[in-house]
């Protein structure tokens, strides 16, 4: 990279104009002679000036050039993150949906444990009896069977009801129908 305040580089490729030897006055010169030579002395520092400055403006290209690069590098960079950033969050997402499936489940299980403890008091917990399919079968037949059970005694006891009911208007009739023909002492 170059440096602007590198005489060094600069320096070979100027002519020096302003150490060359002035030129003795002769008979015709002319009287503008004098400021040449300052103009020379300010030509060579316009043109030293002027190669600075295309010096700067190369410079200053490769650094636009460095930084559009890197502007290009850090938009990649931003994208990536982003990237990563909603990876994560779906990750983050995924895995609260799975804990909170699986808390709804052990809820579920506990509650149905609890209901099975109530339903049947005497097993005091162990449902190791229960470890096959058929097993299970065999449980929920047993209470299916209890449940059809109770329904039918349940129809059987009103029909009993009724019938007892039944009988004891029946007894009532007669014992009213008897005291009325009897005359009415007991």
């Amino acid at each position: 990279m170059l440096r602007v305040d590198d005489h060094k580089d600069l320096s070979p490729s100027l002519p020096l104009l302003a150490k060359a030897a002035p030129e003795k006055p002769g008979a015709m010169s002319r009287h503008d002679a004098a400021p040449t030579v300052s103009l020379i002395t300010r030509d060579s520092f316009v043109a030293e000036t002027a190669l600075k400055i295309e010096q700067l403006q190369a410079t200053l290209r490769l650094l636009t050039r460095d930084v559009g690069q890197l502007a290009s590098k850090v938009a990649e960079l931003q994208e990536g993150a982003a990237q990563e950033n909603r990876w994560y969050t779906f990750q983050q997402n995924e895995k609260r949906t799975r804990e909170s499936k699986l808390d709804e489940l052990v809820r579920s299980f506990r509650d149905l444990k609890a209901r099975l403890d109530r339903m049947e008091a005497r097993s005091g917990g162990d449902y190791h009896a229960y470890n096959t399919f058929e097993a299970v079968s065999r449980k929920l037949a047993e209470i299916e069977r209890t449940r059809g059970e109770t329904h039918r005694t349940k129809h059987g006891d009103t029909f009993r009801a009724c019938l007892l009911a039944g009988a004891m208007l029946a007894a009532a009739a007669i014992i009213g129908l008897s005291l009325v023909l009897s005359g009415g002492s007991i």
